[in-house]
């Protein structure tokens, strides 16, 4: 049984200490006490250097006096049963960086790396946060810090993310570097610019291990502790290279934190799709952030729906919810009530969570090696994955993701379906694992350029899954906008027959490009497979919008080139239809998605039907299938951005967010299953049954109102 299941996190977030000299280790115990939490984490010491304990190795926070902050938090907390787990081994420490400069990150040139961000206009006098290097001392100096924490009687030790990028616009070579790589691989870590030559793939997979090897090297001297080691792999942080490492390194980390900061920009279900890919990533207990403030804006306390829904989305995404606090927010007066009320639903439904897993309807591969390898920038790479687990996501389909080390071994077999959008690099192993899940019937969805590396990133002349789709590129229609000129008599064009798609969308920032790359472009297929599209290219390469051009210009040309094609168990997109509707949502987009998804894989075990916007979430158990419901109709919640790169308006300012005020509950809300013989259905949280009905083996379950949350025990004969 997992103990850490709900977490308060308190940090002190500010420079000059604020509040450090006014909060005792008993307050912050009380806090968790009265949420309901089993587990503080703590950072033992900031990110400037200073401990909040009597540190042999560290100059204590100056505030703090003669008192030692996590020895009272730790007596306080083991008097009434609570765990603590302190961060250490932030990658930054302006400190220790003032006492050996050379243990620092430098760029070719010398020059120092930080984290610094600053308008280009107001930069700092001096660097704050300067990054440190993992080939250099500062390793061992992290790992004398965990020995420090350690020695306080702890559960464990919680790592931030080690800021040790591959990328070589963010890569250290520093002497250290360059005397470990040379040691290593025989040859001189050089600048390589050729993201597509050997020497660079061999230098970025190296930093990545670096990485791996620190982590395995601190998690060796924990787990001879006994105690559990924690590591930030931020899912939507630092490019994604921290997902990497996180699929690498599974094996040495206890616990994953999807730190999820970036929540209040992302839509509703974003905290469970990051706990969804970090337990495909890892398959390890994963910890999920909501935080108490709103964006960045940290003194000030959130709304209380954004927070209980926030937290339920960590939770019903089969992790647990982890509460940040900072400082001031604490000081300044926090509304408990609604962390409160989600630990008290927690406390009581974990035990049903220990031991389920996601129910396997739709697999959305994932791929760190296609985003790590393609010549594509990553997010590009990323919104193909997101869209196709959006589109579902929203219309109430189960949809989780895998991984590619999930398909090197087959770890998806129990699907019905996998999905491949724009997953381009694939290891020989995974494609005779996808080979033998089509040949027991098993459906694919493939889409533009899957299987054109292999999984090092080599380019190759064809896809690698040539065999298993019967299809072969033959090169690529390089127009910046195109479109699906669709056919008819045929389930994916269900609603859609004769119609015509645009595919493309202008750069949002209309600097330096009109169009996203490649994003209108499609491969040249050669196959004897149905055809279901094909593609109409413009004659001209944008169009007007009256005086503007970043319009599409209207369709001209039939090149007679699929644009869709299906054969026995599968079904090829030419295009990125993924990435086209997570940029714009466009509802032709979305039912191609969704047919496409139905035909292969057939219609859904579960889905729920309801007149707004109800994420479902689903997992089964010995003998019971298990159902989380949230409630995202919300009133309130406001993303505003200008339509380019210049954010002026005489009206009004253009980039605003506003946090969820209110929820519209939903009436009548009905879950369908298939394939499942249901002898009851109870309510843990009400303490109640729900009637269902059966007609021609479909079960009907019908919820009479959601508010915001509900969850479901369904048991089987």
């Amino acid at each position: 049984m997992f103990k850490y299941t709900r977490v308060l996190q308190f940090n002190f977030e500010d420079e000059e200490g604020f509040g450090v000299g006014k909060i005792r280790g008993r307050d912050i115990v009380e806090l968790a006490e009265k949420i309901g939490a089993n587990t503080i984490a703590f950072f033992a010491r900031d990110a400037w250097g200073r401990a909040f304990y009597n540190s042999r190795i560290m100059r204590k926070i100056g505030k703090l006096g003669k008192r030692d902050l996590l020895k009272e938090l730790v007596e306080e907390a083991s008097k009434r049963g609570i765990a603590v787990v302190p961060m250490i081994g932030h990658t930054t420490n302006p400190e220790l960086y003032s006492k050996h400069p050379e243990w620092a990150q430098r760029r070719p040139d010398g020059s120092l790396i930080t984290m610094d961000t600053d308008p280009a206009n107001a930069p700092r006098n001096k660097p704050t946060w300067p990054l440190l290097c993992l080939n250099s001392p500062f390793l061992d100096f992290v790992k004398s810090e965990a020995r420090e924490v350690l020695d306080y009687g702890v559960q464990g030790v919680f790592l931030d993310s080690f800021r040790y990028m591959p990328d070589e616009d963010r890569a250290c070579f520093c002497s250290y570097c360059k005397e470990a790589f040379l040691k290593e691989k025989g040859s001189a870590l050089s600048v390589t610019r050729d993201r597509n030559s050997r020497k660079y793939k061999e230098i970025f997979e190296w930093r990545l291990m670096v990485n791996v090897k620190a982590i395995a090297k601190l998690s060796e001297y924990v787990k001879k502790r006994g105690k559990i080691l924690v590591y930030n792999n931020h899912p939507l942080g630092w490019r994604g290279r921290a997902n990497s490492i996180a699929e690498l390194v599974k094996e040495h980390v206890d616990v994953f934190f999807a730190e999820c900061s970036e929540t209040d920009y992302q839509p509703p279900g974003f905290i469970a799709e990051m706990v969804k890919l970090t337990r495909a990533l890892t398959g390890k207990p994963v910890w999920a952030s909501r935080n108490s403030f709103h964006m960045a804006l940290t003194s000030s306390q959130t709304t209380g729906i954004a927070i209980r829904q926030g937290l339920r989305e960590a939770f019903a995404g089969g992790g647990w919810p982890l509460f940040l606090v900072f400082a001031s927010t604490f000081l300044l007066g926090l509304d408990l009530e609604p962390v409160k009320q989600v630990f008290e639903e927690v406390k009581v439904l974990e035990e049903y969570m220990q031991d389920a897993k996601p129910l396997p309807y739709v697999a959305v591969v994932f791929s760190n090696r296609s985003r790590d390898w393609s010549d594509l920038p990553s997010s590009h790479i990323t919104d193909s994955y997101r869209g196709f687990y959006y589109a579902l996501m929203s219309n109430g389909y189960p949809v989780n993701y895998v991984s590619d080390t999930c398909l090197d071994e087959g770890g998806f077999k129990e699907y019905k379906a996998v999905v491949l959008a724009n997953v381009q690099s694939i290891s020989k192993r995974a494609v005779n694992r996808l080979k033998e899940f089509s040949d027991r019937g098993g459906g694919l969805i493939a889409t533009y350029v899957t299987g054109i590396m292999d999984e090092h990133g080599k380019r190759l002349e064809d896809t690698l899954l040539s065999e298993v789709l019967d299809l072969s590129f033959r090169g690529f229609l390089k127009s910046e906008w195109s479109y699906l000129k669709l056919a008819s008599g045929h389930p994916i064009l269900r609603g859609l027959e004769d119609k015509t798609v645009l595919w493309g969308d202008f750069d949002r920032e209309f600097t330096k490009r009109r169009t996203p790359p490649q994003l209108g472009w499609h491969v040249i297929v050669e196959s004897n497979a149905r055809r279901l599209a094909s593609i109409i290219l413009p004659d001209r390469d944008f169009g007007n919008e009256y005086e503007n051009g970043r319009s599409p210009p209207p369709p001209v040309l039939n090149v007679e080139t699929p644009g869709i094609l299906t054969g026995k168990g599968w079904v090829y997109f030419s295009g990125q239809p993924g990435r086209l509707y997570w940029r714009n949502g466009m509802p032709l987009v979305e039912r191609l998605i969704l047919n496409a998804v139905e035909w292969i894989a057939g219609p859904p075990p579960v889905k729920v039907v309801s007149d707004g916007f109800v994420e479902l979430e689903a997992y089964t158990r010995e003998g019971q299938i298990l159902l989380h419901l949230l409630n995202h109709t919300y009133i309130g919640r406001i993303i505003a951005r200008g339509n380019t790169a210049i954010n002026d308006s005489w009206a009004s300012t253009v980039e605003n967010v506003h946090p969820p005020s209110r929820i519209v509950p939903l009436n009548n809300v009905k879950i369908v299953l298939r394939g499942y013989d249901v002898s009851s259905v109870y309510l843990p949280l009400r303490d109640s049954k729900l009637q269902f009905r059966v007609k021609n083996g479909i079960v009907e379950i019908e919820l009479p109102k959601l508010e915001e949350y509900a969850f479901l025990v369904i048991n089987l004969r």
